[in-house]
């Protein structure tokens, strides 16, 4: 979200997209459009679909359509909603909308590993969240009881 509110890059209209386009799939058939729990495992994969367009990670799109989108979440709809969200993918690189082989407009290339001096901040922050963690845990207690 920006400063304004407003969504930018892709990722907030193709939800939306995929979610309007759910809702008036689902006014077509009365099996989805006189029950909203129904209703709403469509939305739910619709949603996880937009992401999964959005970003090629179909596993991101169920984790954000079970994050923010849903509230009961059973692992039926669950599955139901990868399979939509791996469909929309695999479309998406079938379509190749950018004519370049990639689903992805930018993509970072990893063409260089990592160096051993690179591991030495990692190593001090791990073992200060580690030596830390108990007297964070004691604080949050305090702070809940009082």
């Amino acid at each position: 979200m920006g400063a304004s509110g407003l969504n930018m890059g892709k990722q907030g209209p193709l939800v939306h997209i995929a979610c309007c386009v759910a809702n008036i799939v689902c006014r077509i058939f009365d099996k989805y459009n006189r029950n909203d729990g129904k209703r709403r495992e469509i939305l739910s994969a619709a949603a996880a679909s937009g992401v999964a367009v959005a970003f090629d990670a179909p596993i991101g799109g169920v984790l954000f359509s079970l994050e923010e989108v849903s509230y009961y979440f059973p692992s039926k709809t669950m599955w139901r909603t990868y399979f939509c969200a791996l469909i929309s993918a695999v479309v998406l690189k079938m379509i190749n909308p950018y004519h370049v082989g990639k689903t992805l407009l930018f993509q970072a290339a990893y063409d260089r590993d990592w160096h051993l001096f690179e591991s030495v901040p990692f190593f001090i922050f791990s073992v200060f969240g580690v030596s830390n963690s108990p007297l964070l845990i004691d604080m949050m207690i305090l702070v809940k009881i009082t």
